[in-house]
């Protein structure tokens, strides 16, 4: 059998990339109490439609989870409950 040759230097491909911008996101920060970490959002008038497999035991598992949104989305300071919708709105363009 005749061995194959290899080199002893092993050689490397480098590819080099073009530089790329990364999307800074600042925190949205309440201005009200400066909380930077609790928020939440309700939801008005929306619609769910959960599909559920009852298994051999009789237990409901669910299978596919639809939701219908028909009225706004507000979003709220988790500490003082400020309306802080339009400051979400802002962050999200």
């Amino acid at each position: 059998m005749a061995e194959k040759n290899v080199p002893s230097v092993r050689t490397h491909k480098i590819k080099i990339k073009k530089p790329f911008s990364i999307e800074y996101k600042q925190k949205i920060v309440c201005p009200y109490c400066n909380n930077s970490e609790d928020f939440y959002e309700v939801i008005e008038n929306a619609t769910f439609l959960i599909s559920y497999i009852q298994n051999a035991d009789g237990t409901l598992e669910p299978i596919e989870e639809e939701i219908e949104v028909l009225g706004p989305v507000k979003f709220f300071c988790g500490i003082c409950n400020a309306d802080l919708t339009q400051i979400k709105k802002k962050y999200k363009k």
